[in-house]
């Protein structure tokens, strides 16, 4: 069996043109505009929060598991005074 050294010319072709394309990319003139994206402080938090929330902390299953069955059991209090105080406390800090 022999193998050569030989590749499609249609390939070195297709190769040459995209080396070609990237040299007059990289070679734009002072005067061209640019197209830019700038993302507002909130938008930047909001995308922080998002790349926090596909990790999920590794007791947060146990947690979970823990809260189910003191619900199963009807041994889960809730404190409505901490509730109640905490929404009104949000809303207090997104109104002014």
């Amino acid at each position: 069996m022999k193998i050569s050294n030989t590749t499609p010319n249609y390939i070195n072709q297709a190769y040459a043109g995209q080396v070609a394309n990237q040299n007059l990319k990289s070679q734009k003139p002072a005067d061209e505009k640019t197209d830019s994206i700038n993302f507002s402080d909130q938008t930047k938090t909001l995308q922080k929060i998002d790349k926090a929330m596909e990790t999920e902390p590794a007791d947060r299953k146990k947690y979970v598991a823990d809260i189910k069955q003191k619900v199963d059991t009807n041994q889960y209090n809730i404190n409505a005074e901490a509730v109640a105080e905490k929404i009104v406390g949000s809303f207090m800090n997104q109104f002014g």
